[in-house]
């Protein structure tokens, strides 16, 4: 069964000419496409990078490496047939931000990613906006705001990570205020509660799997029933670096054998990733 994969960060430390081998070998596997995550724009200043970066990526971060990434085209084309939709992650754009949005659609770019962090997240290691730019959770909601109603008024889709514990108020009104706007808030928004919530009543919102192997294994009735209950919402994502293909396969292995129902599980994989990008086809 063909799949696609809706978190995928395209960000590598490998030559890029090895890029070739990890396309083959995602095809091998059975990937059809992925969202491809990728740093268009960034501070020149690794201790700022750093403070928007979980904790665990850091001895992977440096500028030179996200140089080379960050015009994602050329590679792209490597990667024929697969159908690869950029994503650009605006962590570090608070600036011009109509305008730089609307240079990203016209360069190639198709989705926002979004890695809303106001405050110090110790769980994952992020410092957040208010300790990376000095500035308030108001006007981190401002900047956020004024990013989705480009990606809305340039027919983008939003790739939202936030938990929804401590920000859902504001991700309930920006998903209510862009009903033409899919959203996809990843991690199941930190909470199954909270994205319930959201997934109830809101047609446009969608979540994914992303990162959350260790729970699932953890509590594997609870998840298993969420993603039964919510089976045309759920995506599947792996959240590995592009140059990781293996994880992608091992976190792919691990679905196929969490979810037992293989009428569901070509909808996680392969159906919700067309319904969520509104492209038409059959599931295969």
């Amino acid at each position: 069964m063909k799949f696609y994969d809706a978190h995928i960060h395209f960000y590598f430390k490998i030559p890029a000419e090895e890029l070739k081998g990890v396309f083959c070998r995602l095809q091998e596997i059975g990937m059809a496409g992925c969202d491809a995550l990728v740093f268009a724009e960034f501070p020149g200043d690794l201790k700022t990078v750093l403070k928007m970066v979980p904790a665990a990526y850091h001895n992977s971060i440096s500028i030179p490496t996200l140089e080379m990434q960050k015009d994602p085209f050329p590679y792209f084309a490597w990667a024929k047939p697969l159908r690869i939709i950029p994503f650009v992650d605006a962590r570090f754009i608070d600036q011009g931000i109509e305008e730089k949005m609307a240079g990203f659609k016209e360069r190639g770019f198709r989705g926002l990613k979004l890695l809303y962090i106001p405050e110090e997240d110790g769980t994952i290691g992020v410092q957040g906006m208010e300790q990376a730019f000095g500035r308030s959770v108001k006007k981190s909601e401002e900047i956020t705001a004024r990013l989705i109603d480009s990606a809305d008024s340039l027919g983008m889709p939003v790739l939202f990570h936030v938990d929804l514990r401590r920000y859902g108020d504001f991700v309930k009104e920006m998903i209510a205020s862009h009903p033409q706007t899919n959203f996809n808030i990843p991690h199941f928004g930190s909470s199954r509660k909270a994205i319930r919530q959201l997934l109830d009543n809101y047609p446009n919102c969608y979540t994914d799997t992303a990162s959350l192997v260790p729970f699932m294994e953890e509590d594997p009735q609870s998840y298993l029933t969420f993603m039964r209950q919510y089976q045309d919402r759920v995506l599947y994502g792996s959240d590995a670096l592009i140059g990781n293909p293996e994880h992608v396969a091992s976190t792919l292995s691990f679905l196929e054998r969490f979810v037992p129902d293989q009428e569901i599980l070509p909808r996680l994989v392969h159906n919700n990733y067309l319904a969520f990008h509104r492209i038409p086809g059959p599931a295969s």
